[in-house]
């Protein structure tokens, strides 16, 4: 098996000298998100349009950064018709015909149309796409909720789920029906998405009245979940800790069951639950909160030793096809000797993070390793910045520099190419995409966005939820939204109604990540974890 971990070196060691991506070397690589990413390098290159069709279909999953290029290098009258819909402003499309107008009109932006104007538009559109033209209809009726209401289950999602903050606040803020949320709740999946709009959407108070009674027996953990967090949110202590008794059924990871344990706490005070929840070999917030509490110590945490002796190793760091190898040769599992295996690979300092991992999934994640790959790279910077970038690091990528996400973020600390390019041009060096496989390089880049990001804001969460979602979405969703006010369970109750889930888990675990490398670097042990979390306050409010 390792042989054929080894095999993509050969070749990644010739394409990190350019950008050029070449067919006989792309051919060769595994279909996988990284593959995709260099596909959309190779559909904006100099080729036919053969190799284009070649190229798409070649990819695990089509979206727009492929969509885009592809149909640039094809050349093809249809394609780019379909493409420049797609990509038309929202006023232009007015005149489009009914095709076009579908593929380019999201339901949100159709109210930057006159009622006139909307009208025109969905009597184009009907003849051909009468579900769509219902949908504009609905949006464009003076009477939308009682119109919604009656609809079938896709069509109300589709609108509800898709219409807009502004659209839904002031046009469906009324009681839903008993009988209509039996009937949408059996669309598990989309009714979580309706649920957690509603509840993390302060100005909805009505819908969130409708939401203390519904059935959730049968639902996903976490709709339980987000139901018990709105039922507290109108400070219904029986109906939260009846969906908080759902929630603990139907969960199924420790961080989960944990977190429904803080909250069944905070409403009971019941100290067996704190101290089943102090016990967690799972370091979470959650968990954090209770060992503090009952002065419990943490004894699954992994430094990297001060006297540890690294080899340097031939691992090609900067390959993510070799780390996808390592993925796949561990997906089933870490047994003895396939540890023993990896430790004979990964002897070096920077690669002490992919040994990290394979630790970690030897352990079952019962053990918490906090490597410190880059320490000779960070020594240049201060102390807490130092902490900050390793927080975000470990949550990114898990010290892997060669890490590509499915959005083609890059890199150790997962910068988005735009991103990346827009720093290069702020640093005024030579912008080379594939250089942010390297680590000095990428860290570089990270470092000069956190000098932005902490000059707009002064909390760790607050710089987690930036670096992962952005700061529009941090001053927009978060903070003017009037989050992390003060009142009761706060700031753990703010923090339950981020509206995006990524960025939600991501700030939980970032602020983990802070507080136990804080220890390590600044050797900061008597600060207390929640002396990290009573920090937390919105500048917008104090």
């Amino acid at each position: 098996m390792f042989k054929k971990i080894l095999i993509p070196v050969v070749f990644a060691t010739a394409l990190n000298a350019s950008t050029n991506i070449e067919k006989s070397w792309l051919e060769k690589q595994p279909r996988s998100y990284e593959k995709d990413f260099y596909i959309s390098l190779y559909l904006k290159q100099n080729i036919s349009s053969d190799d284009a069709i070649w190229a798409l279909g070649q990819a695990k999953r089509v979206n727009n950064k492929l969509l885009y290029p592809y149909a640039k290098a094809l050349k093809n009258k249809d394609t780019t018709y379909t493409i420049n819909c797609m990509k038309a402003k929202t006023k232009d499309l007015l005149n489009k015909d009914a095709t076009c107008i579908r593929l380019g009109l999201k339901l949100y932006e159709s109210k930057q149309f006159t009622k006139n104007q909307l009208n025109t538009i969905i009597n184009k559109v009907k003849p051909l796409y009468p579900k769509y033209a219902n949908e504009l209809s609905i949006m464009n009726s003076d009477v939308a909720f009682f119109d919604l209401i009656k609809s079938d289950n896709k069509t109300f999602f589709d609108i509800f789920n898709n219409c807009g903050v502004k659209f839904r606040i002031d046009n469906f803020n009324h009681h839903l029906p008993t009988k209509l949320l039996k009937r949408l709740s059996k669309n598990k999946y989309r009714f979580y998405s309706m649920v957690k709009l509603i509840t993390t959407t302060p100005q909805l108070d009505k819908l969130q009245e409708s939401l203390l009674h519904v059935d959730a027996s049968n639902q996903l953990h976490k709709t339980q979940f987000m139901l018990a967090i709105n039922a507290i949110k109108h400070h219904k202590k029986k109906i939260a800790l009846d969906y908080l008794k759902l929630a603990s059924k139907s969960a199924y990871y420790k961080f989960d069951k944990d977190k429904v344990l803080f909250w069944q706490y905070q409403l009971t005070n019941d100290k067996q639950i704190l101290k089943k929840l102090s016990s967690s070999w799972s370091n979470n917030i959650y968990s954090l909160y209770a060992k503090e509490k009952l002065n419990t110590k943490i004894l699954n945490l992994k430094y990297d030793s001060k006297n540890k002796v690294y080899k340097d190793d031939n691992v090609s760091t900067n390959d993510p096809f070799y780390w996808l190898g390592v993925l796949k040769d561990i997906k089933s599992g870490v047994n003895k000797t396939k540890r023993e295996k990896y430790q004979n690979i990964f002897t070096s300092k920077k690669t002490s993070g992919y040994m990290a991992y394979v630790d970690e999934k030897y352990y079952g994640y019962k053990k918490t390793f906090l490597p410190n790959p880059y320490e000779d790279i960070l020594s240049q910077y201060p102390n807490n910045r130092q902490v900050l970038i390793n927080a975000l690091a470990k949550q990114e990528s898990r010290f892997i520099p060669s890490s590509l996400s499915s959005s083609y973020a890059m890199g150790v600390m997962q910068i988005m190419p735009f991103l990346s390019k827009a720093l290069a041009k702020e640093l005024k060096e030579p912008y080379n995409i594939l250089d942010q496989l390297k680590a000095p390089i990428n860290i570089k880049y990270a470092n000069k966005h956190l000098n932005y990001l902490e000059s707009k804001l002064d909390h760790v969460l607050f710089i987690a939820y930036a670096y992962n979602g952005g700061i529009g979405f941090t001053n927009r969703k978060v903070l003017k939204a009037g989050l992390f006010q003060k009142g009761p369970f706060e700031p753990y109750l703010s923090m339950e109604l981020v509206p995006y889930d990524e960025s939600k888990k991501y700030g939980k675990k970032v602020l983990v990540n802070y507080y136990f490398y804080n220890q390590l670097i600044n050797n900061d042990y008597e600060t207390k974890f929640s002396t990290l979390i009573n920090s937390i306050k919105n500048p917008y409010f104090k």
